[in-house]
């Protein structure tokens, strides 16, 4: 089927064949790519990642099959090729308004973020040393500290459609999402359900779930249903034990790290800061390119990707696309010294 219309996404392009209506869905599907994209910069067009598609194809499909076993609605429709899935469409509200109640067949404008952990690099602890927020604020009953396991999971909400995302309290998040508080604590617990899914099955193959994020919907009957993709490397953060107290980034958090290291991270931050205070948009205009990885690092990355897939999925990946890939325990040791190594102040990789 030939698509009439193709958004194209800094990870994964959307397909579109035929447009929702205001009571069907459309029919799409999802392309994903060999790239990836951090610190809002977009496409890093310059450091593909070889074979990373059809892993993220793999974990996808794993995690919806899994939401089908526990009951759970989502919008996937069937594998459509090797880095494809098909996915049922619906009608995506203006940005910046909020939803109107009793509206079905949306998206809606929000993300749904589980905190299990929290990580080093968290969004929250930043805020709080940055003096944006009070831990309070932010929903906290304690002070947060880093690698230490939350009392109890923290669910809390931003926007989705806006330029930039947005925190927002739950309330805040109600209104814009067009719902009512039955609805809200509804979606709460749908929330957790897939947490504790991801969690659960990550866990089987010694990785610890520290946080993520979900995109919901409501369907044609008005009822929820989970869309986007969920528990990948990409939406969520993963860590493993490598021995004693050592633990590392199993996930895209490794690329930010490589990134925050090398001092790209620090010339991103002056970067967004000027365009703020000098009230200009497009913030990479005072930004350089980022440094390309190393062969050896992105080679690394792709290894990442298909061993965490192999893992979960118990697919072969490596078997049929003709490589080696290393059991993602082994391949999380060498993502460990090479970052120390980094830290340490080694460049030549």
């Amino acid at each position: 089927m030939e698509s009439i219309r193709i958004h194209k996404g800094s990870a994964k392009n959307v397909l579109i064949f035929k447009e929702p209506t205001k009571d069907s869905f459309g029919k799409g599907a999802f392309e994903f790519l060999d790239y990836f994209s951090i610190f809002d910069w977009g496409r890093f067009l310059n450091d593909p990642i070889k074979k990373k598609g059809i892993a993220m194809v793999a974990i996808a499909r794993k995690h919806f099959e899994l939401l089908k076993e526990a009951g759970i609605k989502t919008h996937y429709e069937g594998i459509a090729g090797p880095t494809k899935i098909n996915v049922a469409l619906v009608n995506t509200p203006e940005p910046y308004k909020n939803v109107a109640a009793g509206l079905k067949n949306y998206l809606l404008p929000i993300e749904i973020i589980f905190r299990i952990y929290t990580h080093p690099e968290s969004s929250d602890l930043k805020k709080i040393k940055e003096g944006k927020r009070t831990y309070q604020e932010l929903g906290y009953k304690e002070m947060p500290e880093p690698n230490k396991k939350l009392p109890h999971v923290k669910i809390s909400y931003s926007t989705k459609l806006e330029a930039q995302d947005r925190v927002l309290a739950k309330e805040e998040a109600r209104i814009l999402a067009g719902l009512v508080e039955q609805e809200m604590n509804r979606l709460e617990e749908l929330a957790l359900e897939v947490n504790e899914i991801i969690t659960n099955h990550c866990e089987r193959v010694g990785m610890i779930h520290y946080d993520g994020k979900i995109e919901v919907a409501k369907d044609t009957n008005g009822d929820f249903m989970v869309v986007d993709v969920l528990g990948t490397l990409d939406e969520d953060r993963f860590m493993m034990n490598i021995n004693g107290d050592k633990y590392i980034d199993v996930s895209k958090q490794f690329i930010r790290n490589w990134f925050v290291v090398n001092g790209w991270k620090k010339i991103v931050d002056e970067a967004k800061k000027r365009a703020e205070k000098e009230k200009v948009k497009d913030w990479t205009t005072f930004c350089n390119e980022p440094p390309k990885l190393p062969e050896k690092i992105s080679k690394l990355v792709t290894e990442m990707y298909l061993a965490d897939a192999e893992a979960r999925t118990e697919e072969r990946l490596g078997e049929r696309l003709g490589i080696e890939v290393r059991p993602l325990k082994e391949v999380a040791r060498e993502i460990y010294e090479i970052q120390e190594a980094h830290r340490a102040g080694v460049r030549d990789f």
